[in-house]
């Protein structure tokens, strides 16, 4: 999302100081340095034989490499482009345009074209640092439906999070008689292309009877439940199914192949001690991976996530590493106490997943 400022009365743009910009550059200079330091000491850990070590600093680059991705493309959101919006006397203006390419697009919607006017609220997460949990600044999307020259709806949105400017817009919106309406409704996820099949499903009421909606500016500590139409939930549910199908259970067929392969090539080697695999052998290791896959392959930051979805997938690693230890006592002697520490091994796993499973669906829920 394209953070607007006031230039002039009712005039916004993209446009961001020459200071914050080169801020920006030396910060993500300063992180690139840091995320190439913590990658070059995973490799130096990999000399070590210093696995935990490896494992941790490996993760952190990729984080810092997520970071710098993001901070890079929103970067380029106000380096390549300029986007300008105007609510002028006559109607709604908007500008863009592509400085690589210099492609530009503007578009002006007459007051007597727009058939009315939907004031539904957005939330933008403010963090606190890393100690402190953040909160939401309520907002509001302001949708004026119009139409063109051929009788079509279409849709105009702009986003505003100051109470006093979006009073300016409602008072020229009524001086040119136009209905405003408001909704409760949090419509972050929606794009333009949404509403031509979901504004007519979104609840809403005049806007001067509407007294139990967040007001815009507000802090809340708990986002507000993101709406979605019925079309987008369908797409949404049918998205994960192609990412499943695509990655998630490829992935997982890996883990379950390499968890055998492992079982029988090389666990007969790794020290027992009482049932359970000895301090010096890679079980912390192997174990450690299976967990940051589990993760990835159990997709737990998703809204809706069955609820027996990490004991299964917990209990398929361990079946393939049973179906190995079988394997190999029907081919000849295995080391004693070995599946013992196969199943200990496995039932830790899924404590540590479950627990896991379980953090991710309370924060889904405070949120």
């Amino acid at each position: 999302m394209i953070e607007m400022r006031e230039n002039q009365h009712l005039k916004y743009s993209n446009d961001i100081p020459g200071w914050a910009k080169m801020f920006h550059k030396i910060l993500f200079l300063f992180l690139c340095l840091i995320g190439l330091a913590i990658f070059i000491l995973g490799i130096f850990m990999i000399f070590w034989q210093a696995w935990f070590g490896v494992i941790a600093f490996f993760a952190m680059s990729a984080l810092f490499a997520w970071m710098l991705r993001i901070i890079y493309k929103s970067n380029k959101m106000y380096t390549d482009m300029v986007v300008k919006s105007e609510l002028q006397e006559g109607g709604f203006y908007s500008y863009l345009q592509n400085k690589k390419t210099g492609e530009e697009w503007e578009q002006f919607v007459p007051f007597e074209h727009m058939q009315e006017v939907l004031i539904a609220r957005t939330t933008r997460y403010q963090s606190r640092g890393a100690n402190t949990l953040g909160y939401y600044i309520v907002g509001v999307k302001i949708i004026m439906k119009w139409t063109n020259e051929n009788g079509e709806p279409n849709y105009s949105l702009f986003g505003l999070e100051n109470q006093n400017n979006l009073d300016e817009w409602i008072q020229r919106f009524k001086e040119n008689d136009i209905t405003v309406y408001s909704s409760g409704s949090n419509v972050s996820a929606l794009q333009l292309e949404d509403y031509q099949t979901a504004y007519e499903e979104l609840p809403k009421m005049p806007y001067d009877n509407d007294t139990s909606s967040p007001r815009i500016g507000t802090i809340q500590y708990r986002n507000l439940k993101t709406w979605r139409s019925s079309e987008m939930k369908e797409k949404k549910q049918n998205k994960e199914l192609r990412h499943d199908k695509k990655v998630l259970n490829p992935l997982l067929l890996a883990m379950l192949l390499g968890n055998f392969l492992i079982a029988i090539l090389w666990m007969p080697s790794w020290q027992v001690d009482d049932g359970m695999f000895g301090e010096n052998s890679p079980s912390f290791m192997v174990n450690s991976i299976n967990f940051m896959l589990l993760l990835i392959v159990g997709a737990y930051w998703r809204a809706k996530v069955k609820w027996y979805r990490s004991l299964r997938n917990v209990g398929l690693i361990l079946f393939a590493q049973l179906i190995g230890w079988i394997f190999l006592s029907l081919s000849g002697p295995v080391t004693t106490g070995m599946l013992d520490a196969i199943i200990v091994d496995g039932i830790v796993l899924a404590l540590f997943n479950g627990i896991i499973f379980i953090v991710f669906r309370v924060i889904r829920k405070i949120r």
